[in-house]
Formats: structure tokens, C-alpha cells, sequence
């Protein structure tokens, strides 16, 4: 992602300077003891680069944010600051001019500013207390020529759950709206701090992917955005996939959210066509590895590379004993039930013409579809179940291919992915099987063309 950096990103400042008394002895050196604080976390700041610009001098903060540098020959210097946990949240390195002065000690404290602060001089308003108080900057630009896009719109939206009773669940939508200024940059304030927020920048008609983003403890994040103005959908992503030691991840599934997905092939790598151009979201999966999600810039007409590792993922799982089958036994079972008519079923005949996911489970009785919790992933299923105090909803748990998943997964596939799928209002009418880690909510069985060893 192309981080332009314009003067309104200027958020870090110096807290305290002392500056030098006057020499006493013209002859000797100087020295300069510091500590660099991060007043987003409220802590100092440990192993932050310290340099003397227009010298080879560089230290690394200690664990308590302290530094030095002895025997600095007396004159005027510029120090710098950077650590990669303010680069990822869009907080460039500080510089800070400072004279030292022959035998004296120069002693200074670098601070970013605190999130109070951010909120007064760029939302206007003082911080509340609100969980919705983080701060999301970036600019919009073309995403042919970098231009920056001013009055372009900028929505962050996410979803709050309340759980009323066990199975009844309240679902409240929000959402913050801004528009670039004449430098193309924006600000959102009171976005939600402790989830993922979905991001969508527009410009006229034409609008970016929706982009997941976290804003993390600092509460303060950059995200760029790029949309492509009146173009088609011409753009190429190519890529591979590997593991930690390098081997290639055959079968992973690469998803360019609402434009299209793909596995990779014998030659260990994937290609996508026909793609909109803009800022989009990436997202590669791989059986028993950690996903992963980018945000990606593609052009209209050009091809954009990403080459992507997946770590081990690290399975902690309720016992359960999971009996194997042969692929033909769990497509066998899954007939018979729709011929005894046990659930709620949709085959791959069914499916044809089904163009999202999100319309698989869309029309099914007592099936809701809403957004995913803080907008990880495209949607959840809720079910409508029965309670003591009457019908309430509530999220129903997921099996695909037989394994207990995450409705985040279902955005790895694709309507023409799937041989069926099953809804069970009540866990108590599920397979047995599928029962013993239900939450009580209904089932809902997907079957992909993908299963192995079922």
C-alpha cells in the first residue's frame, strides 16, 4: 500500500526540549540523555531507533523508552525517532533540533500525542468515553494517475451484538461517515475501537472493495484507499502461497471479496481476471493454516503480484470424536436426509444461477442473514429458535465439510464451490453428530466440492 506522506499526518510531537546552558569548557564534548514515550499506549516506549541525522550515530531505546549518546561533539543536530509500531498506524518518525553545547548534557523527551489530543485537533470534539472512540486517517486517491481525490466519502461501518437471553440476540448496526478535504485526506472519528471495522471509500459513482481494518490498543489507525474513476473491471492479480518453510500451499483458496476466488494450481501460484480496479480485499486460506487479509491496489488493465506465507494455525478444540468417511458416505448421508426431509436443503442443482453466499441462505424459513460480528467476514447466519419468553434469534453454529468453522470461512467460497447445504432450526433435530458442541442455536451443514477424505 502507497503511504503519501502530506502534511496533515504530522502527529507526532516533542514533549519536553531542555535546552543546553552555555559551554564552560569550548574544548569538550557534549552528551544527550532522552526517553521516548508513547502516549497512545500510555507507556514508554522500548527499542524505538534514536539517530543524530547527517551522523552515524543510532541507539535503541531501552525497555523504560531511555537513550543516550556520549561524547557528541558540541554544535546543532537534528534527532529522529521511528518504531515500527507507529510506521503500521501511519505515525511517521519525529525529528527534533536541538543544540549541544560543549561539556553539558542535552536532556529531552520525544511524546506522540495522546488520543485526547488527536480527538481535539482533528475531530473538534473532546474524547468521550465511548468503546467507539477510535480515530481511522488516510487519503483517497485515483487509482490510475495518485491524484488525491477531494469530496470523496469515505464510510466506516460495523455491527454490535447484545446477547438479551441465551438464544435471543439484539443487532445494532453503525456507521461514520466523512468526505475528503482539498488534499484528499480524511478523518473518521468515534469508529470502533475493540473490533474490526469495514471500510469503503467512494468517489462519484465508483467505489473501493470493502476493506477490514482493526484499529489495535492505540486506537488510531491509516488506511489508504484508491478507487478507480469510470473504469472497467480489467485488472489481473497474480500470486502464490507457501508455508512457513517454504513449501507450496497446493489447493489454498484466494478471495478477492465480492469479485471472485480461485485455488492454487499444480504450478503452485493462482491468477485472478477480469478484476475491479481500486483498493480491494484479499483474503488466502489454506487447510490448517492461519488466513490471511490484505488490502490490495489493483489498476485497470495492469496485473498486481502479492506472494503470501501462512503460518501453522494453532487448533485448541473441545473434545470431540470425529469418525472419517468416505467422501460418497457424507454425500449419501446428506441425500437421505433430504429425502426423509429432515431440515432445510439446497442442492448444487438448486444453486445454479446463485451468484454470492450471501443468497445461498437468503429465502430459507426462519434463517436470517446479517453482517459477521465487527464485519470479519460478509455475514452470519441467525436463526429464529424458540426460548422460554417466546421466538428470539440467534447465531447458529457452522459445520463445513463436516468441521466446525467460522462463518468468516464461507467468504473462501463460492456458490458454484458448493454439492449442498442443510438448516436446522433446532440443534436437537441435527445429525447427532453435529449436536455435541451446538450452542443450543440451530445447525447449518455446508458441503463443498472440495472435501477430502469424507
Amino acid at each position: 500500500m502507497l503511504h503519501v506522506r502530506v502534511p496533515f499526518l504530522l502527529l507526532v510531537m516533542v514533549a519536553a526540549a531542555t535546552p543546553p546552558a552555555p559551554a564552560q569548557n569550548g574544548g569538550a564534548a557534549g552528551a544527550i540523555r532522552g526517553v521516548v514515550y508513547d502516549s497512545l499506549l500510555r507507556a514508554p516506549l522500548g527499542g524505538a531507533e534514536v539517530w543524530l541525522r547527517g551522523t552515524a550515530r543510532r541507539e535503541f531505546t531501552e525497555r523504560d523508552g531511555r537513550f543516550h549518546f556520549d561524547s557528541v561533539p558540541a554544535g546543532r543536530y537534528t534527532i529522529a525517532v521511528s518504531h515500527a509500531g507507529l510506521d503500521s498506524v501511519g505515525l511517521y518518525s519525529v525529528a527534533l533540533p536541538l543544540t549541544v553545547a560543549a561539556g553539558d548534557t542535552v536532556r529531552v523527551t520525544v511524546a506522540t500525542q495522546s488520543l485526547a489530543t488527536l480527538w481535539r485537533r482533528r475531530c473538534g470534539v473532546e474524547l468521550g468515553s465511548s468503546p467507539d472512540s477510535g480515530l481511522v486517517f488516510g487519503v483517497i486517491q485515483d487509482a490510475a494517475t495518485r491524484a488525491h481525490l477531494a469530496g470523496a466519502a469515505l464510510i466506516a461501518r460495523w455491527v454490535r451484538l447484545t446477547k438479551i437471553t441465551d438464544v435471543d440476540v439484539q443487532v445494532n448496526d453503525h456507521d461514520v461517515r466523512v468526505r475528503t478535504d482539498s488534499l484528499g485526506a480524511y478523518y473518521a472519528c468515534g469508529v470502533a475501537a475493540d473490533m474490526t471495522v469495514m471500510l469503503r471509500g467512494y468517489a462519484g459513482k465508483d467505489s473501493t472493495g470493502p476493506i477490514d481494518l482493526r484499529l489495535g490498543p492505540r486506537e488510531v489507525a491509516r488506511q489508504d484507499l484508491t478507487v478507480a474513476l469510470d473504469q472497467p473491471p480489467t485488472a489481473t492479480l497474480r500470486g502464490s502461497a507457501r508455508s512457513n518453510d517454504g513449501k507450496p500451499l497446493l489447493g489454498a483458496r484466494v478471495t478477492v471479496r465480492d469479485a471472485g476466488s480461485t485455488s492454487l494450481g499444480a504450478a503452485a501460484t493462482f491468477v485472478l481476471t477480469g478484476l475491479p480496479a481500486g483498493t480491494q480485499w484479499v483474503s488466502v486460506t489454506a487447510i490448517g493454516r492461519q488466513p490471511t487479509d490484505q488490502a490490495v491496489d489493483l489498476k485497470s488493465g495492469d496485473t498486481s503480484t502479492i506472494a503470501v506465507t501462512l503460518e501453522p494455525l494453532p487448533v485448541t478444540l473441545d473434545p470431540v470424536r470425529v469418525t472419517a468417511r468416505p467422501r460418497s458416505i457424507a454425500l449419501k448421508e446428506f441425500e437421505e436426509r433430504r429425502r426423509l426431509g429432515l431440515g432445510y436443503t439446497r442442492t448444487a442443482a438448486e444453486l445454479e444461477g446463485v451468484r454470492t453466499m450471501r443468497a445461498v441462505f437468503t429465502g430459507a424459513p426462519s434463517v436470517r442473514v446479517e453482517r459477521a460480528r465487527g464485519g470479519i467476514g460478509d455475514f452470519q447466519i441467525l436463526i429464529e429458535s424458540p426460548s422460554a419468553s417466546g421466538q428470539g434469534w440467534c447465531v447458529a453454529s457452522l459445520y463445513i465439510d463436516g468441521f466446525k468453522a467460522r462463518f468468516e470461512q464461507l467468504s473462501a467460497y463460492q456458490p458454484p464451490d458448493l454439492m449442498g447445504v442443510e438448516i436446522y432450526q433446532r440443534a436437537s433435530t441435527a445429525p447427532l453428530q453435529y449436536q455435541s458442541t451446538s450452542t443450543g442455536c440451530g445447525v447449518v451443514l455446508v458441503w463443498t466440492k472440495y472435501m477430502e477424505g469424507r
